[in-house]
């Protein structure tokens, strides 16, 4: 039985909130920036970016000159799907701060949901160019995603291998990986790069899906049966739910 289409769990870019460690110790702030700040904090982190933003707004007006507001404030309308104020966010952000490398790497994910590929992979350059930078694998992602939308299959391959060398618990970058090599019809690696995603993170239920994918391909029923009846203990309904139901009834014949 051949399955032609994997899905994949991931956003596509990878994202930093917090502060880089190049980033000299931000000017103490007055206590109602502090506030309206970590209010901000609060509600993006419960994922309500609507609210999020009025509050890191006051928090930027209160303090303009604070680069750590405007990435953040960058962030809540990243996550909005409001890019054009995300963008002008982070490039505040990095004025304020030319050092600033997680805004270099939010403002290429922008780009990169605005399909500006030269841009992105300019500023994602610069991050690795960065010694200091403490999470290059965020950035070895988003150029490999930018390799893998240009049709470069061999040198996402590489800057996907070059993200878990920096973290090899790095699970999307095992899933995306999988992808790849299934495309390219190496199976036993798919197999390989689902299963380390799977055990990373053992409750995504599509890590699963594509596991179960790629043991089809391989011709290995009964692990595909398992793979695909995992998704099913995770959750009974949605896209993955659905491909399993139907993997499984194939699997019948």
């Amino acid at each position: 039985m051949r399955m032609v289409q994997v899905f994949l769990r991931t956003a596509p870019m990878a994202l930093l909130l917090v502060a880089c460690a190049t980033t000299p110790e931000p000017q103490q702030p007055s206590a109602s920036a502090a506030t309206h700040y970590e209010l901000g904090r609060a509600y993006f982190d419960a994922g309500n970016y609507r609210l999020a933003i009025p509050e890191f707004s006051k928090a930027v007006e209160l303090r303009p000159s604070d680069p750590i507001y405007r990435s953040d404030l960058g962030m809540a309308f990243l996550f909005s799907r409001n890019l054009d104020e995300a963008i002008k966010q982070f490039e505040e952000a990095i004025k304020l701060d030319k050092r600033y490398t997680a805004a270099k790497n939010n403002l290429a994910s922008a780009y990169m949901l605005k399909g500006d590929l030269e841009k992105a992979q300019i500023l994602l350059t610069e991050v690795l160019n960065d010694p200091l930078y403490p999470t290059p694998h965020f950035a070895y992602f988003n150029l490999a995603k930018i390799y893998e939308r240009q049709g470069k299959i061999d040198q996402a391959i590489e800057h996907y291998r070059l993200a878990l060398d920096v973290e090899r618990d790095y699970a999307d970058a095992h899933n995306n990986l999988g992808f790849l090599y299934l495309q390219q019809g190496r199976t036993d690696l798919a197999i390989s790069a689902f299963s380390e995603a799977t055990r990373l993170s053992p409750k995504v239920p599509v890590y699963h899906r594509n596991l179960g994918i790629a043991y089809a391909e391989a011709g290995r029923r009964r692990e595909a049966r398992r793979a695909f009846e995992r998704v099913l203990e995770l959750e009974s309904t949605g896209p993955s739910a659905e491909y399993a139901r139907k993997a499984l009834d194939d699997l019948k014949r």
